[in-house]
This record gives structure tokens, sequence and C-alpha cells, in this order.
């Protein structure tokens, strides 16, 4: 199993923006074979900072989600909408440890 986070910040006035292509994004993304969770949040400390959280069932799930014209909608638009670079976390694993 993959666990998969991308991090990363609105410019103050594409907050909303980004959360509507993270609306179209996100059921397309569940809807994917390889894909066990896929998750858009917002911190509700910093309306502005976001982080995709998903589980894929491995690196090629996710190298094939990076083919789908809904990924490929949101890579053309996702750097006119954030500051800075987003920024992305991965871990390879089995799963969970018992008792955890």
């Amino acid at each position: 199993m993959l666990v998969f986070s991308v991090t990363l910040t609105a410019k103050p006035d594409a907050a909303q923006a980004l959360i509507e292509l993270a609306a179209m994004l996100a059921p397309l993304s569940r809807a994917e074979p390889g894909c066990i969770r896929y998750d858009f949040l917002q911190s509700p400390h910093t309306p502005n900072k976001f982080v995709f959280f998903e589980l894929w069932k491995s690196r090629a799930d996710l190298d094939a989600h990076y083919q789908t014209p809904h990924f490929k909608t949101l890579a053309a638009q996702l750097p006119a909408l954030i500051e800075g670079e987003a920024d992305a976390v991965s871990y390879e694993t089995e799963g969970p440890i018992p008792g955890f």
C-alpha cells in the first residue's frame, strides 16, 4: 500500500477555486481501481492551507492516476491557484500495524 499526501497553500483569492477543483477530482479519483482512500482537507486554523491525503494499492496505481484526464486537469490548473511549491510525501507500507 502507498500512503501519499500533498500539502499546499492556496493564493489568498484562490481557495474557493481550489476547493471546487478538488470537488471535481475527488469522486473520480475514488472510483479508480487502485484507490483505497482519497481525501481533500482544509486546515481549520489556516484556511488557505490544504492537504490531499491518499491511499493507493501500489505506486503503479498512483502512477496510473497521474495519466487520467481528471488529474491532468488538476495539474494544469494548480500552479495558478497555489503559492510556492506543493509538498509531497509518500510512504510504502504493508498496512496498519495491529494495536496502533
